[in-house]
């Protein structure tokens, strides 16, 4: 199958799936699956393509997408295609379960060189002891990465398999080639590693960052051949196959497909502040100068990165010990003694009265004795199975002061206010870390939750909050374990009632759970850099059943120095 015939059959699917397929169109889509049989093979598997990337796009957006039975023509009857040629379908029914990670988006006239494998030999690959080979690419890091069908979540340091469909239907991530190239593939993509030095993008935007050494790394795109000849540039593939090649430093050369370094004629060197369109067709173009750069990502976005606490098998387990955050796109390291606390003021709950957790063997007296004990175990400790759990929300976010004084508890506003111990310096990226104790069956990316201002003034508004940095799915996520939930008998709506009420002495929770974690960034709340922040308030969103659990929640230091705003020499924090 040419080019021409298989860059049509992917315009004539894509219609088929859409609904947008005319009558002509059918016609010439019916002979050409008649006429051949490998057409027919990459027609189903175009059209598994498709309708598995729509439904991507439709349940990111929370929206619900029909089942698949067959394709549909442009009046939404079933294709003849599926009611002509029962012997055809068959005969390929069994490649319509093709999983999406195994999709073949282009034919092989696509620009391609032969991967370069890794070799190991006999003896060194049966000897356990003997050194092994270095991956060709490896995760460096990871920012709210969800991929799809992938058996488990990666981690920084897992190697990427060669010749394997990566589907990022959400997040970005950062790889390191072996050659020392780096490269961030951000969501919706559709990416292959071939070799350490190529890489097949079929959708979605990347950049790369080739150092002095990994010169001539190359990427790959439907239609086109992008290499590096020591670089900065990034590249946004379009479904339809079209790209957008942008170089920030240095040069790259554009090969059209068809057309690669190795023969006699030359590519298009771009150099920096240049950027290019390759069409469908592989016709290259100029493009939008006004949006140049704006695809371009240095390093991944600022996040919580990690976190590390005490094992389950530790004398003293759950206990925090240290927090990773990006600022201002550097690494910031630190131990739990740094975190700015803070005083608990306000705690109000709406109908769920299950408002604590503490270790299995720290019981807590059944009934309340007005100490401040209870309040401590989120302000006055490092734990991450003790909290206090459930506070109130309300589904519109917060634009005028709560009310945690009144006289009529019933009156105050649910949810949780604190003032920390001293003032957080709004710094870049996140400024406050909130860990939530999430049951593995509760949504993966964590309860959402709102962040406003205990007192608004001018600017300053509510944020919220609807993914977590650190989720259910990450690896990072720390299992607890040994923790006992405790139900009161009444509803919470004052620190002073949950110091007096009385609850039912705890039980030995059975459902398996893990504190999950994100950032606060006190410039979403509308607080200008250098602002000094003492108080803030905190709701559940109320989108659904489940409530936000807090089990520890603490500021970071000021940046000091400020974060350079110049640009980084590498991805590598």
């Amino acid at each position: 199958m040419n080019r021409d015939i298989n860059q049509r059959l992917i315009e004539l699917v894509h219609h088929s799936v859409q609904g947008t397929l005319t009558s002509a169109d059918h016609a010439e889509l019916e002979q050409l699956l008649l006429e051949s049989s490998a057409v027919r093979e990459q027609y189903f598997l175009l059209v598994d393509l498709e309708y598995g990337l729509a439904k991507l796009a439709e349940e990111e957006a929370g929206k619900p997408f029909p089942t698949r039975s067959t394709p549909l023509s442009a009046n939404n009857t079933p294709s003849p295609a599926s009611i002509a040629w029962p012997l055809i379908a068959l005969t390929l029914v069994g490649l319509i379960a093709i999983p999406l990670t195994a999709w073949l988006m282009q034919d092989r006239d696509v620009a391609k060189i032969d991967p370069l494998p890794e070799t190991t030999s006999p003896a060194l690959a049966n000897d356990p002891a003997a050194p092994q080979p270095t991956p060709a690419m490896q995760i460096v890091q990871l920012a709210r990465t969800r991929f799809f069908d992938e058996p488990q979540a990666f981690a920084p340091g897992d190697s990427m398999q060669l010749d394997h469909d990566y589907a990022l239907v959400e997040g970005s991530v950062q790889m390191r080639s072996s050659t020392g190239a780096e490269m961030i593939v951000q969501a919706p993509a559709v990416f292959s590693i071939q070799s350490a030095e190529q890489v097949l993008l079929k959708v979605g935007n990347c950049s790369v960052y080739a150092p002095e050494g990994a010169e001539g790394f190359r990427v790959l795109t439907p239609q086109a051949e992008v290499v590096d000849k020591g670089t900065r540039f990034s590249i946004n593939v379009k479904e339809s196959g079209e790209a957008d090649v942008e170089v920030i430093e240095g040069a790259a050369e554009v090969f059209p497909v068809g057309q690669d370094e190795k023969s006699t004629s030359t590519g298009l060197l771009l150099e920096a502040g240049q950027a290019r369109a390759i069409n469908a067709l592989g016709e290259i173009a100029s493009t939008d100068a006004a949006r140049f750069g704006e695809t371009y990502r240095a390093t991944l976005p600022d996040r919580i990165v990690s976190f590390e606490a005490t094992p389950k098998n530790a004398d003293d387990p759950n206990q925090l010990q240290s927090v990773t955050v990006q600022r201002g796109g550097k690494s910031f390291t630190y131990n739990v003694d740094q975190l700015v606390g803070f005083d608990l003021i306000h705690f109000k709950v709406g109908t769920n009265t299950n408002n604590m957790t503490t270790p299995l063997v720290s019981i807590d007296m059944k009934q309340g004795d007005d100490s401040r004990r209870r309040v401590e175990y989120l302000d006055r400790d490092r734990s991450l199975c003790t909290g206090l759990l459930n506070p109130g929300g309300n589904a519109i976010p917060l634009t005028t002061d709560p009310d945690i004084t009144s006289e009529d508890l019933d009156a105050r506003t649910p949810g949780l206010a604190i003032r920390f111990e001293q003032p957080v310096v709004n710094g870049p990226g996140p400024d406050i870390v909130f860990f939530d104790l999430q049951v593995v069956h509760h949504p993966e990316q964590g309860d959402p939750f709102h962040v406003s201002p205990l007192h608004f003034e001018t600017g300053l508004k509510t944020v919220t909050i609807a993914n977590y940095d650190i989720s259910l799915a990450d690896r990072g996520a720390h299992a607890l374990c040994n923790f006992r939930l405790y139900g009161f008998d009444r509803r919470i709506r004052s620190i002073e009632e949950l110091c007096r009420a009385h609850h039912n002495n705890g039980v030995a929770h059975a459902v398996p759970a893990k504190v999950i974690a994100t950032g606060i960034d006190l410039s979403d709340l509308g607080y200008p850099e250098g602002a000094e922040v003492q108080e803030l308030f905190i709701q559940d969103a109320m989108d659904d059943d489940n409530l936000i659990d807090p089990v520890f929640i603490g500021g970071f230091p000021p940046v000091t120095p400020p974060a350079s705003t110049q640009e980084p020499t590498s991805t590598e924090e």
